[in-house]
């Protein structure tokens, strides 16, 4: 059974917080939020292809029914943009195009779903600059201000990256992730399930941290 995207905010809960119990044991909060955003690396993955399979469901689904509804081929070209790495998405989008034998079609989009390779932020962010495409890096770049990233990056220049320095730098990003976590909680606490959209911002704000903390 799919636990969601609760393995995903679990870790990114840890990699905004530093208690006692964790001070205890860990001596560098730098070093650790670090190794707890790489930590979601596996749960981020199996949580998009959770969404991978559902989103295939519904395509499928669009593609046996007699008519589709207007601007619906362009939804999933806009939901499997975000799941696909740039080549899988290529193939499938363009079977989405209108015209065409029907059935023909929908094998055809069939055999790319089942063959289809998604992508994460970290695979993403292990491409050369270059390569990760401008959407991407404005997104990063975004999340990065909202974080007040650009900011810490300015202190850290200041002078010598001490441990005093380090250590106030990371924890205003612990705080300001936390901040930002919000919109993944409900009245209850985490919430089970997190949008596309929504996901696709957490997976920003892991890169920019990312960026930050290993510069």
């Amino acid at each position: 059974m799919s636990t969601g995207a609760l393995p995903l905010l679990a870790r990114l809960g840890e990699a905004a917080s530093f208690p006692q119990a964790v001070r205890n044991y860990e001596t560098d909060p730098w070093s650790y939020m670090r190794r707890k955003l790489g930590e979601c690396a596996l749960p981020l993955r199996e949580y998009k292809r959770t969404l991978y399979e559902e989103a295939s469901a519904r395509l499928l689904e669009d593609l046996r029914a007699p008519f589709l509804k207007p601007g619906a081929m362009l939804d999933h070209k806009e939901t499997f943009e975000k799941l696909l790495t740039p080549d899988a998405y290529a193939d499938l989008s363009f079977h989405l195009d209108p015209g065409g034998d029907p059935k023909s079609r929908r094998e055809a989009v069939k055999a790319l779903l089942s063959a289809g390779k998604i992508k994460t932020a970290f695979d993403t962010e292990a491409l050369p600059p270059e390569r990760r495409g401008k959407p991407w890096q404005a997104l990063v770049e975004d999340t990065s201000r909202r974080l007040g990233l650009d900011q810490l990056k300015e202190i850290m220049e200041r002078g010598p990256k001490t441990e005093r320095r380090r250590a106030y730098a990371v924890r205003r990003a612990r705080r300001d992730l936390a901040e930002f976590l919000t919109v993944t909680r409900g009245e209850s606490g985490m919430r089970e399930e997190i949008t596309l959209f929504v996901l696709t911002r957490v997976e920003a704000a892991i890169a920019a941290l990312l960026r930050f903390l290993n510069a």
